[in-house]
């Protein structure tokens, strides 16, 4: 069997990246680092999976990789609060064991397409237009297919799937979101008008994005947490759920609410509940 595999090197020495690759040869698993990894230079290795060690950010950097090759993630966290890793990294004996005997459920969640230019994207949490001077509050109007448009004044605005919720969006005031819901939703980033809030969109409708005043400031695109283009008076990005999923492999049964309380006290922290 073979593995594209991302590590956070912040997180993980050497030594350690080198056990859990042994660990892994031991399963007769093959690695290949993945921040290293062409498709053009290495087209005769065909991976079966796709691996993380390290938290959100580290998964994040997969989905690429897994959607155009169309191979699930199965990925285990190493430090801070993390609620996309399935595994913790102590785990991944009985994890791996799962995995090789094909005990462990499949989950697909729903991504966002964004088009800039000429440029599609695809992101499992967010997309982020936020903006270039800290001290500039910027313009932007936004638009969901079928609706009015509307103005949002303030530092940005976040579209986040059902899966990112409970990232950016969540820190800003967004709702909370069942991650298998085909739903996006429009969330202002510090809006001087307290009363525009988010707009949960349904996945029939494409949401457009246009820079109107950044105050002589760039803004910038972030495409789940990476800087990903400039944009300046009178661009526009242009999102909806895409026809593409990531494939997340997990243990049967996820309890979203359960998972809430464990990472954010949900509800309150009860000793029952963890």
């Amino acid at each position: 069997m073979k593995a594209i595999v991302f590590f956070n090197h912040k997180r993980l020495d050497e030594e350690m990246i080198q056990k859990i690759i042994s660990f892994l040869g031991s399963f007769n698993i093959d690695v290949f680092i993945g921040d290293t990894f062409s498709g053009k230079q290495n087209h005769d290795y065909e991976p079966e999976v796709i691996m993380t060690f390290g938290g959100d950010g580290t998964v994040l950097r997969a989905v690429p990789f897994a959607v155009e090759r169309d191979l699930p993630i199965l990925s285990f966290k190493v430090g801070s609060v993390g609620f996309l890793a399935a595994f913790e990294l102590g785990e991944l004996e009985t994890a791996i064991g799962k995995f090789v005997d094909n005990r462990l459920h499949m989950e697909e969640r729903y991504l966002l397409e964004v088009s800039f230019k000429e440029k599609r994207y695809k992101v499992l949490n967010d997309c982020a237009v936020e903006r270039g001077d800290p001290s500039r509050t910027t313009s932007l109007e936004v638009e969901i297919e079928g609706f009015s448009a509307y103005r949002i004044v303030g530092d940005g605005v976040i579209l986040s799937t059902g899966t990112g919720s409970t990232a950016y969006n969540l820190s800003i005031g967004g709702a909370l979101v069942d991650p298998m819901a085909k739903v996006y939703q429009v969330t202002p980033v510090a809006p001087h008008n307290p009363f525009v809030g988010s707009i949960i969109v349904d996945s029939t409708r494409k949401t457009k994005v246009t820079v109107i005043d950044g105050k002589n400031a760039p803004m910038k695109l972030y495409l789940d947490g990476i800087l990903t283009a400039v944009l300046r008076d009178g661009d526009e990005i242009v999102a909806g759920i895409s026809d593409k999923k990531v494939k997340l492999l997990r243990d049967a049964g996820f309890d979203f609410v359960r998972v809430l309380k464990r990472k954010l006290a949900f509800g309150g922290r009860l000793k029952d509940d963890l």
